[in-house]
């Protein structure tokens, strides 16, 4: 007989890892223990856009995070092996506003779908899930349980956080993982991921017969009052024209490779968070897209990359943290093929910046609410937003 009982949990809001208040629903058949977490937020934001042509807005936007609904088996230990299992969805709260009803991104967005084996050896991982790179960048950022930058004052979906101005979108990607077991603090984790093939600015067909390659290496440690984090991640990935006459062709070679460095220290209240990412053929949000690079019919060039952010924070009590941020993320010439300056010049470098302030308090166990200001600027105008919105965790 399957018997229900609630537990106070963490909720498993970004890849399992994002620990937030929560009332979990949990319950067992026979050995095996299955959980239910969830997430859903919404902000009401008040942009002032300074673009030619641009108009101001009101609008109402979920956050860096959509709604999170996740279900979470463990299975019995058996002969020294422990198996869990997750699938998590991710629909929106919001819309654009030219959207209607049948608003564009109503389809189930299936972040997760993966399942792990533990044992001495440590975790083998297969399937759906955050990818490594800039893993530990985003999981750290203040505005991930807030807004961030945004892509257009009136757009749906999510907003961007500090995706685009400071790191690149770490991304849900398939893969087989390991990660070693716990040595006094050091981890190490690398797989082979599925990897992307994006259009350059020249739509081009490529192959990719090798793997993406992602690793991760993270340090943790205490001391009386306080924490330190140190984490290291980086991508590698190859790709190549097949000069395949049904569109623009090429026979040039596309290798994304990119680092990323990072720590957090945290003592008596006060929180500090500087990270870094540097390489080439790297998007300024996706990992691989459309400004990372630039082919001709017999070769290709990768675009240079490079970003950061600063972020300090102070817990006014234990319920309410306060801070702030900046970041900034560069993308070199071939990342605005097409584009134009307003001297004609399209060979011009992409460069985003945001400035954050935020205040984050929890109600209580599965209330939040913020409030954030946030300036975002680029070379094709400013933008900046007051919000006030919450989340509710199950």
């Amino acid at each position: 007989m399957t018997q229900f009982k609630k537990t106070k949990l963490a909720a498993a809001v970004l890849a399992a890892t994002v620990a937030a208040p929560a009332s979990a629903v949990s319950w067992s058949a026979g050995d095996w223990e299955v959980s239910y977490t969830g997430t859903i937020n919404l902000f009401y934001n008040q942009l002032d856009q300074s673009a030619v042509n641009a108009g101001n807005s009101a609008h109402l936007q979920e956050g860096l995070l959509p709604a999170f609904h996740t279900m979470k088996v463990v299975g019995p230990a058996t002969n020294g092996l422990t198996g869990t299992a997750q699938i998590s969805f991710a629909p929106d709260s919001s819309s654009g506003k030219t959207d209607g009803q049948n608003k564009s991104g109503e389809d189930i967005d299936m972040r997760e779908v993966f399942f792990n084996v533990d044992g001495s050896f440590g975790t083998i991982s297969v399937g759906r899930t955050l990818s490594l790179f800039s893993r530990g960048a985003i999981l750290n950022d203040m505005t991930l349980f807030g807004v961030g930058a945004i892509a257009g004052t009136d757009t749906g979906g999510t907003t961007l956080g500090r995706i685009g101005h400071g790191y690149t979108y770490a991304e849900f990607n398939t893969r087989f993982a390991w990660k070693s077991p716990d040595m006094n603090g050091f981890n190490v984790e690398v797989g082979i991921f599925d990897p992307s093939e994006g259009s350059g600015g020249n739509v081009a067909n490529f192959e990719t017969d090798t793997p993406q390659f992602q690793m991760a290496l993270n340090y943790s440690t205490s001391f009386d009052g306080g924490s330190v984090s140190l984490w290291a991640d980086g991508i590698y990935q190859e790709m190549s024209g097949r000069n395949d006459a049904s569109g623009f062709a090429t026979t040039g070679e596309v290798k994304t490779h990119g680092i990323s460095l990072g720590a957090n220290v945290a003592a008596g209240g006060f929180g500090l968070v500087a990270t870094m990412y540097d390489g080439e053929a790297l998007g300024s949000v996706r990992q691989v897209d459309t400004n990372s690079y630039q082919c001709t019919a017999g070769q290709c060039q990768e675009a240079e990359a490079d970003g950061y952010y600063i972020q300090a924070t102070y817990n006014v009590s234990p319920a309410t943290k306060v801070g702030v941020s900046y970041g900034e993320t560069n993308q070199d010439n071939v990342s605005l093929v097409g584009a134009v300056n307003n001297t004609g010049d399209s060979d011009i470098e992409r460069s985003n910046e945001l400035t954050t302030v935020g205040v984050y308090h929890d109600v209580n166990s599965w209330l939040k609410v913020v409030a954030e200001y946030n300036d975002q600027k680029s070379q094709f105008g400013n933008i900046s937003n007051i919000s006030l919105g919450g989340f509710i965790f199950w």
